[in-house]
């Protein structure tokens, strides 16, 4: 039976479900859930060992740096390293919960299994709480689910009679002790989990089906987000590429020179990897590369170009669809799309009350960019700001423009400039009446 009812419903108590916990109530909406299916806030940031929940890995840090992955009125503590350990980002999380105030708006072990709308515009969010079904209303949803739900993994040809996981239920490296293991991906957790198995492992190999930029995460000694941000200014947006391009070959040399692709790109046209050891571990012999998996027979693996290896296990570091499972009666399904019909990654054209927090990919920190879209989902519940009457053209415009920067795939529909972002953000922000706006940047 529905007895319940709340002005906004928030769905997930990770980074970006906390904040936008945090500037719904700081707006004067104390009338709010927040559901969160673990039994603790955090989000994938709460390391498990349980095999079925997704989490980060043991050896996770961030690839963002201290400055630029701290909210900007709750600074991380001057004691933490460029790049925090994900122990330490969850103990900042559980510090800026309790700073505000927030663990009482927070059901744990409430799974929402469906939302729809109802006659009257509302939700009707539908939630398996400790194995018990229970459903209440809402006038606002925010969803801040993440995009790091829906394993992608591609189909393999032929059979493969070893292990095969995918990169969100790797948890360490150490159960692959002396075996032959095949990293399939050439992303941020590919680099990762090659380097972390080549401490272990009988054999590493990395397949990378296309080109990849791999960027060290300390340039001249300093955080290379930091370095790049002085860059980010609109006039300057032409020259970045060829800036960027010059720097990595200071710095990194030809890819070629380590077995790799090398891009033929333009290096803000796609997502980098940011990376210090992968490329050492190339060169130390420690990891091999190849090209993209052709078939599988029986333990072997033959990729393009000829080359072949027999392995034990094969991780499957390919990402992630995108969507909503539970949404899926009240939304079109997104988990093949290029373009998200999304005005500013948050806002869809035809439905007022629903927001995503968080559903967008930038080079940086993902909460500190959901922070700004918290508080303008919050300027325009509490009144502050009106959203444009023209979102449809807004959306097809900033979908145009993106189409002729990124590369059109799946890992690239939520891809965002983020220096653009949040200061369109903050543009949007300061129109709001009497809406005090802190720069993410």
């Amino acid at each position: 039976m529905t007895v319940e009812h709340y002005r906004v419903c928030v769905v997930g108590a990770g980074p970006t479900g906390l904040t936008a916990l945090k500037n719904v109530a700081a707006a004067g909406i104390t009338d709010l859930v927040c559901h969160e299916a673990q039994d603790a806030t955090g989000g994938i940031w709460v390391y498990s060992e349980d095999p079925e929940r997704p989490s980060v890995y043991k050896t996770a840090h961030t690839i963002s740096s201290k400055r630029l992955s701290q909210f900007p009125d709750f600074p991380m503590p001057d004691d933490y390293p460029d790049y925090p350990s994900n122990a330490q980002i969850l103990a900042y999380m559980r510090a800026y919960e309790a700073h505000f105030g927030l663990s009482g708006y927070i059901r744990f072990n409430s799974r929402v299994e469906n939302v729809c709308r109802q006659p009257d515009g509302r939700w009707l969010v539908e939630v398996d709480r400790d194995g018990e079904r229970h459903t209440h209303t809402a006038d606002e949803l925010i969803l801040c689910s993440g995009h790091h739900r829906e394993p992608s993994v591609p189909e393999l040809p032929g059979s493969f009679d070893g292990e095969q996981i995918h990169s969100v239920f790797y948890k360490n490296a150490e159960p692959f002790t002396g075996k032959r293991v095949l990293v399939v991906g050439g992303g941020n957790s590919a680099c990762d989990i090659a380097v972390a198995m080549s401490r272990v492992a009988e054999r590493v190999s990395l397949s990378m089906r296309s080109p990849q930029v791999i960027v060290p995460k300390l340039v001249g000694g300093r955080p290379v987000d930091v370095q790049f941000r002085k860059l980010h200014k609109p006039a300057f947006r032409w020259a970045r590429d060829w800036v960027i391009k010059q720097g990595l070959r200071v710095f990194v040399g030809p890819y070629s020179g380590y077995g790799l692709q090398q891009p033929d790109f333009p290096v803000l046209s796609r997502h980098p990897t940011l990376n210090t050891d992968i490329l050492e571990c190339i060169r130390h012999g420690k990891v091999a590369v190849h090209r993209g998996i052709e078939k599988a027979s029986g333990q072997t693996v033959t990729f393009a170009g000829g080359s072949s290896g027999d392995f034990d296990v094969i991780i499957w570091a390919t990402g992630f669809q995108l969507g909503v499972p539970f949404l899926k009666t009240a939304s079109r399904d997104w988990s093949d799309v290029t373009k998200v019909p999304l005005y500013l990654r948050m806002l869809p054209e035809n439905e007022p009350n629903l927001y995503f927090i968080g559903l967008v990919q930038p080079v940086g920190c993902i909460w500190v960019v959901a922070d700004l879209q918290a508080r303008l989902v919050a300027a325009e519940i509490s009144g502050a700001w009106q959203r444009p009457a023209d979102l449809g053209d807004r959306i097809a415009r900033d979908n145009l423009r993106d189409a002729k920067r990124y590369k059109a795939s799946r890992r690239h529909a939520i891809q965002i400039d983020i220096h653009e972002y949040t200061a369109e953000l903050n543009s949007l922000l300061a129109d709001g009446k009497d809406w005090r706006v802190l720069s993410a940047t």
